[in-house]
């Protein structure tokens, strides 16, 4: 009778932490790293919208929206929302995605973001996509 005490025991606090999965690696508080302390700062926040989504909230350009990393255009809501801006992100592996900025359905910024080996920033390649050769680097910290 112990053995199956112990056994249940065993089974349920194995239970108890597949209910509970670590967080998503790009949940948190990220920061630009700005090259020139004259740049305006920049500050992300993603976290969890349920259902396999993400929110992702851009605090000094007061917008909000919610991806879910399919590639579907998702609305830029918040204060900034405006002239019909969307985000489309597409998963590429856990620590990497693409994306797409279009206003009024017409594309106009790409990019590819993908998280550092340790977790602790992630780099931005992101250009225009009139002049996709025009790539710009940004690194973003976690806070």
């Amino acid at each position: 009778m112990t053995s199956l005490r112990l056994a249940a025991c065993s089974l349920l606090l194995l239970l108890a932490a597949a209910a509970d999965p670590p967080p998503a690696p790009w949940f948190g508080t990220w920061k630009l790293r700005l090259a020139n302390p004259a740049e305006p700062p920049e500050t992300l926040i993603y976290s969890d919208a349920g259902g396999g989504a993400m929110r992702m909230e851009s605090v000094e350009e007061n917008s909000i929206l919610v991806t879910r990393f399919d590639g579907t255009p998702a609305p830029v809501g918040g204060k900034a929302a405006a002239a019909e801006r969307t985000l489309a992100v597409t998963a590429v592996s856990p620590t990497s995605y693409r994306w797409l900025f279009a206003v009024a359905g017409s594309p106009r910024v790409a990019g590819i973001n993908t998280l550092a080996d340790d977790g602790r920033s992630f780099t931005e390649r992101s250009w225009r996509v009139t002049a996709p050769e025009k790539v710009v680097t940004l690194i973003y910290d976690r806070q």
